[in-house]
């Protein structure tokens, strides 16, 4: 787990190298973001101030529906401020709420996604059949593009004192990348709806209700992660208990206002 955490820097321009990395050394993760208990949070409370979304932090209106410990979890994989693109987004919504008090979350979201080159997939879209081409499509990677991931990858394996990579050439790189960027899609698309769930639940917590637009996006986002084809990306053990989750996150959105 420690040389994911070492990639996590670059998280946003290489995903697919931190996807890769992660791969290599801690297998497979069935489409996950990383909800390591110190990494985001860590990362995000790096800003002029030591505040934490918390119970104790939020809106009277959110602390009357966010009642539940599982809503302020940093660990628990699907609450809103535990992956690394929820809490991430949840963050940066608050240090951009500071100059841009009247101008819709919207605006942040769409800003969020292109700074970290997440493919667009519709934020409206519970299409099963385009849900599934995204999440299986291939991304179109030239010789240039290849090499690059290769030293990145490389870069990093050697940043994370693991002593393996001297003995790992090119062409495994290269398999490695193949193989595993065939599975970035769901990965991207997890992250944009953790990424809006997170900004709807930030607002709340903030402010005490949520803009109609993104609250709109948040309960879709919600629902296509409750749709089988995503949810089963979660494995026997833990698909269940996340059904559960967001179904108390849906609760919470549709409740809120």
């Amino acid at each position: 787990m420690g040389l994911f955490k070492n990639c996590l820097y670059f998280m946003k321009h290489l995903i697919l190298i931190t996807f890769l990395t992660s791969s290599l050394l801690i297998g497979c993760s069935n489409g996950q973001t990383n909800n390591n208990n110190s990494t985001s949070v860590t990362k995000q409370k790096t800003t002029i101030d030591n505040f934490q979304f918390s119970f104790e932090s939020a809106h009277p209106k959110a602390q009357a529906l966010m009642k539940d410990e599982f809503y302020w979890s940093p660990i628990e994989e699907t609450a809103p401020f535990s992956s690394d693109d929820g809490s991430d987004a949840a963050y940066g919504f608050r240090q951009w709420r500071l100059l841009n008090k009247n101008i819709s979350p919207m605006v942040y979201l769409k800003e969020l996604i292109e700074r970290w080159q997440y493919p667009f997939f519709d934020y409206n879209e519970l299409d099963t059949t385009k849900i599934r081409e995204y999440i299986s499509r291939k991304p179109n990677l030239d010789e240039k593009d290849m090499q690059q991931q290769i030293n990145t990858l490389r870069e990093a394996l050697k940043n994370s004192g693991d002593t393996s990579i001297n003995k790992t050439d090119d062409s495994h790189l290269r398999e490695v990348i193949i193989a595993s960027s065939k599975k970035m899609g769901g990965t991207y698309l997890l992250g944009q709806d953790n990424a809006i769930i997170g900004i709807c639940f930030a607002q709340f917590v903030l402010e005490g209700h949520i803009d109609s637009d993104i609250k709109n996006i948040g309960i879709t986002a919600i629902k296509r992660q409750l749709l089988p084809i995503l949810l089963e990306r979660w494995g026997e053990n833990y698909s269940k208990k996340r059904k559960q989750k967001l179904k108390q996150l849906f609760e919470v959105i549709s409740k809120a206002n």
